[in-house]
């Protein structure tokens, strides 16, 4: 088997055939850039959620640890999805400010931040497979 040849086959040991085609499991980690501070007398404690669109209904994935007093957050925590080859892996990032650490997944008491959408398809295709984007509000994500 020659060089391409072995390139191909840790490429399908590193796929498997489920839901009509072939698919991966991704591992996505996140950092932000120029955070806006929500916060009065420290910085944002920013975390991140991210989504996955199925048909009509946006489903939770997962979300990171909390960084406090951090502009400039590079979350830890990875955040594991499947990626469809050929089909259109929707997904919304959604970034947060915590101001009551005992209810951190109770979103109606943080701060929103700001969101974006994306496609699995362009973080897999990207150089380095790393994304940059900008938040609603505009900062780099």
């Amino acid at each position: 088997m020659g060089i391409g040849g072995d390139l191909d086959a840790a490429v399908l040991a590193a796929t498997n055939f489920s839901q009509g085609g072939l698919s991966n499991k991704l591992s996505l980690t996140f950092e932000c850039e120029n955070l806006p501070n929500l916060d009065t007398f420290s910085k944002s404690d920013p975390f991140v959620i991210l989504y996955k669109k199925s048909g009509n209904v946006w489903t939770k994935c997962g979300m990171t640890e909390v960084i406090h007093d951090n502009l400039n957050p590079k979350f830890i925590t990875p955040i594991v999805v499947d990626y469809h080859f050929e089909q259109s892996d929707k997904c919304k990032l959604e970034v947060y400010d915590v101001d009551d650490d005992t209810q951190v997944k109770n979103l109606s008491v943080q701060d929103y931040i700001g969101s974006i959408e994306f496609d699995l398809h362009e973080v897999v295709t990207a150089r380095d497979q790393i994304m940059h984007r900008n938040l609603g509000n505009n900062p780099k994500i």
